[in-house]
């Protein structure tokens, strides 16, 4: 009997054996499959960095023109408020009179410009 137990202890620890074995493959895939994933998630930690720095430099680009757009705004209702927006707008009326063919007295009553300004202005724009 001490035949068949050495048998089975030597089946035993071959069996044993070779599940150490197929173990140690399983290991081995694991780990490189472990490393694939690894590789994959370090580009997209770097794909998140990058957008999340573009999306600084967007935000900033974005804020600097909202503050271009704000002052822009306030510089035009200053000028619609000023004596400055008025006369640009008597000047082009008088622009669009003298395409029209309008004479210079007639722009200097409608647009009250001097009679100079009228008449360079019909010379400047006259169809």
């Amino acid at each position: 009997m001490e035949l068949f137990e050495y048998l089975l202890v030597a089946f035993l620890l071959l069996s044993l054996l070779g599940l150490l074995l197929k173990q140690k493959k399983l290991i081995s895939k694991l780990e490189q499959r472990v490393d694939e994933v690894c590789k994959k998630f370090d580009g997209v930690q770097n794909d998140v960095s990058a957008l999340c720095a573009s999306g600084l430099g967007v935000d900033e680009r974005v804020g600097g023109t909202e503050r271009r757009v704000r002052g822009l705004v306030e510089r035009l209702e200053e000028l619609e408020e000023s004596e400055t927006f008025e006369h640009l707008q008597e000047f082009q009326g008088a622009i669009e009179l003298a395409q029209s063919g309008a004479e210079a007295s007639e722009i200097v009553e409608k647009c009250h410009l001097t009679l100079d300004e009228a008449e360079l202005l019909i010379r400047l724009h006259k169809n």
